[in-house]
């Protein structure tokens, strides 16, 4: 498998090709309209990161956003991977309802999408810091 992943940058930020699909920011949060949040989704399966969740937003007159569309897929997903090897099978779960969100609320150029991801290393990082608490 070939990856474009930039580890030096970390993870999604790092997907020098999801980075050239994005529509824009909000804050350092990259945003995508349709259909290229569709490749953006493919290029995070490719590189084993799960999209855990995403969130639909409608650039408003005064120029701010408003969410439209929330995705609760990882409701049904389940429990983390508890094992390196699980991973490959959680990402595949959470991508494809990732997917599958964003088939069901296509959106015209005056709306983005936010995608929430981690990585098998974000994953760690986090459950480390929940150790320490």
């Amino acid at each position: 498998m070939t990856s474009d992943f930039r580890d030096d940058f970390g993870d999604f930020e790092g997907i020098l090709a999801a980075k050239s699909k994005a529509a824009g920011a909000i804050g350092n949060e990259l945003t995508f309209t349709f259909p290229e949040v569709l490749d953006v989704i493919a290029l995070c399966s490719a590189n084993q990161i799960a999209v855990l969740g995403l969130e639909l937003l409608k650039l408003c007159s005064d120029g701010l956003y408003r969410t439209e569309g929330l995705s609760v897929y990882d409701l049904s997903i389940g429990n983390d991977p508890a094992t390196i090897q699980e991973w490959p099978g959680y990402v595949r779960r959470n991508n494809v309802q990732a997917e599958e969100f964003a088939r069901r609320n296509p959106a015209g150029d005056d709306h983005v999408y936010v995608l929430t991801t981690s990585t098998w290393r974000e994953l760690g990082k986090i459950k480390e810091i929940k150790k320490m608490r």
